[in-house]
């Protein structure tokens, strides 16, 4: 007897979407308002890079509960609660009159926007099988279309001289209609995904255990490269090429748009060249240009060049989360959540160290020194491919 295993309409994944819209605005008002905070609260790069540090905690945080949440949550009780969170921390960071309450105010921003990240991702991968790849690709657009939404409104009030505060009450606001959708939505349970637990985590681990660490370090590298990529961008093109006041964040937004035609791009050619060459391809040419494009001296050359590297750096995270698949249905939301703990621990190291690096080296090092992780990914992936290609999880565990 044969059973059909339908997915569930895409139209459930819709609903997701303008609230990741607005978790890729709210994610990315840390780099399009830094200088901003800086100049506030009288503080240097240094301290400014705590910041990104304390928000990737909370997104740490609400990893590790998240799949425990899901048991006695519903999805839509949990995207809610999410964004109450997020919408709550907003306003009071809109209102904090001292640097240390703005900044401990993020750790509860973090772990809102990490249930409203997640979710969608766990949903994905535990109801759309073999679509997933392409799915969290999408996902991952909608992200991307939220940072270019997101230096938008904090450029204007850059370039109106307006209070930055609010850069933080603005997204509050959206929140709300953004909530609708998903409230309206017929979502199915998550129902075949386990705690996440030490039991779980070792099986996880035991399933193929080069596998499992290598795509960690590659995760933590390139998503903090990512983010320490965006959240020093604007500091660079402001404080070492003279970047008009307003103008760099309508380059953030410029490098929000080719994020979008990255996921788009690699979304499309990773189920022809496969998820693991598709990686093998873009991760060393993201490196490539990482390093060249703070060189010239001209912002000019240099905004062509973090375009094109943003290109090949937005595939990355989506295809490599994608990889939670390949491990059993039971194990896959576990997977996931270890996978989006990888990416909150590169979120809360590197972008840091990249700050001390801007401090001490200047601007140009700090830029071009992101591309150094990016190799070490590309050396991750080798040792993937020595061990077992993705592709051969997916023959040993077909209903992964």
């Amino acid at each position: 007897m044969l059973i059909n295993l339908k997915a569930p309409s895409m139209k459930v994944m819709y609903a997701f979407y303008p609230m990741v819209v607005i978790t890729g605005f709210v994610q990315l008002l840390v780099p399009s308002t830094i200088h901003m905070i800086m100049n506030h609260f009288n503080i240097k790069e240094g301290a400014a890079g705590m910041i990104p540090f304390i928000y990737f905690s909370g997104m740490l945080v609400s990893a590790f509960v998240i799949t425990h949440l899901i048991k006695k949550l519903s999805v839509k009780q949990l995207m809610v609660s999410g964004a109450v969170i997020v919408l709550i921390g907003l306003v009071a960071s809109s209102q904090s009159s001292s640097y240390y309450l703005f900044a401990s105010l993020y750790f509860f921003i973090g772990f809102g926007n990490a249930i409203m990240i997640i979710l969608p991702g766990i949903y994905s991968t535990n109801l759309y099988g073999k679509k997933n790849a392409q799915i969290q690709s999408l996902t991952f657009s909608f992200l991307a279309l939220g940072f270019v939404i997101g230096p938008v409104f904090p450029g204007i009030v850059s370039y109106l001289e307006l209070s930055w505060r609010w850069c933080f009450a603005f997204p509050a606001i959206l929140i709300l209609p953004a909530l609708i959708p998903i409230i309206l939505a017929k979502h199915e349970p998550i129902d075949k995904a386990e705690k996440l637990t030490l039991r779980i985590i070792k099986e996880i681990i035991s399933f193929d255990k080069k596998f499992f660490y290598w795509i960690i370090i590659a995760v933590i590298l390139a998503a903090g490269s990512a983010t320490g990529f965006l959240t020093w961008l604007i500091t660079f093109l402001e404080n070492k090429r003279g970047t008009p006041l307003g103008m760099a964040h309508v380059v953030l937004a410029i490098i929000g748009i080719a994020s979008v035609i990255g996921r788009q791009i690699w979304s499309k050619v990773s189920p022809k060249l496969t998820v693991y060459r598709t990686l093998l391809l873009i991760v060393p040419i993201a490196a490539l240009f990482v390093f060249l494009a703070p060189l010239p001296k001209s912002a000019t050359f240099n905004i062509i060049l973090f375009f094109i590297a943003m290109i090949f750096i937005a595939g990355v995270n989506p295809l490599a989360l994608s990889a939670a698949g390949v491990y059993p249905m039971s194990h896959s939301s576990s997977a996931y959540t270890l996978l989006f703990i990888a990416m909150s621990l590169g979120g809360i190291i590197i972008p840091f160290g990249i700050g001390q690096v801007f401090e001490y080296a200047g601007p140009v090092v700090g830029m071009s020194s992101i591309s150094l992780m990016f190799v070490v990914v590309v050396m991750a992936l080798l040792f993937i491919k020595r061990e077992m290609p993705i592709s051969e999880h997916m023959q040993k565990n077909p209903l992964a």
